[in-house]
């Protein structure tokens, strides 16, 4: 399978997968999107070996563009690993304490976000569509883990992974003005074209959310790839609305 590693501390396994047209279904390794299910769980233990961990390592959420956060513990292990419904319920981000949990967010076009503090040895993983980043999911997670887990945001490394690109993503007038709302400046973040529309930097927005919440910005990885444009090796809804997921995955060893 094509992964995208994130090159942070060995203790760490962390990054994206990609679409692979010579797996079944494409490697898609999200359960919700229709499809053979029983390929894309043969899909998700062919990943789970590749890592050298069990399916049943895994969290999955059920996400819905939502500003939720839930503190995962060895309780929730094997949620949603190998059933959309068994994931834990509305929400968007996941974050533990706990070594040898998977955590995993599905994207195709909207932006993952991994995170690792090293001293209070916690990893996250939020998924930020562009619903989410209007209701700052980020910035939430952030202020979350920084007031009730005491995690020093300059010792926060952060991963935002493939996602739509600004050149891409063109929005109506009712984006913007959620866009414009938010407890930030954005404009920096929106480019307005003709007939109402502007494009949208959503990785852009959720990297300034980090950098406000004390993130030093040489800890904060950037994947370039836009999802949208033409390429085999990614899943985009926008360019063709029936199609797989990412799965962005952190796990601390």
């Amino acid at each position: 399978m094509n992964v995208i590693t994130w090159k942070k501390p060995s203790r760490l396994m962390a990054g994206t997968t990609l679409r692979d047209i010579n797996l079944p279904e494409n490697g898609n390794l999200a359960l919700h999107t229709g499809g053979n299910l029983e390929q894309v769980l043969n899909n998700r233990r062919a990943f789970s070996d590749y890592l050298g961990i069990s399916l049943q390592d895994w969290v999955c959420a059920k996400q819905t563009h939502s500003d939720h956060i839930k503190a995962v513990t060895a309780a929730e292990r094997g949620r949603g690993a190998v059933s959309y419904e068994d994931g834990i319920e509305d929400c968007d981000a996941l974050y533990t304490r706990e070594k040898g949990l998977l955590l995993t967010v599905m994207t195709a076009d909207c932006v993952p976000i991994l995170l690792y503090e090293p001293i209070q040895e916690i990893i996250c993983a939020i998924h930020a569509g562009w619903q989410g980043t209007v209701k700052e999911i980020t910035a939430k997670a952030l202020q979350h883990l920084i007031e009730v887990e005491h995690c020093d945001p300059r010792r926060i490394h952060a991963y935002i992974g493939p996602a739509i690109a600004a050149s891409s993503f063109e929005v109506g007038i009712e984006v913007v003005q959620q866009v414009k709302a938010m407890s930030f400046p954005t404009d920096a973040f929106i480019k307005y074209a003709a007939n109402e529309k502007a494009f949208i930097d959503n990785k852009g927005l959720n990297k300034q959310m980090l950098l406000n919440a004390g993130l030093k910005e040489h800890h904060i990885s950037v994947d370039k790839n836009d999802t949208f444009a033409p390429n085999e090796r990614f899943f985009s809804y926008r360019r063709d609305h029936s199609c797989g997921r990412h799965m962005s995955y952190i796990m601390m060893k």
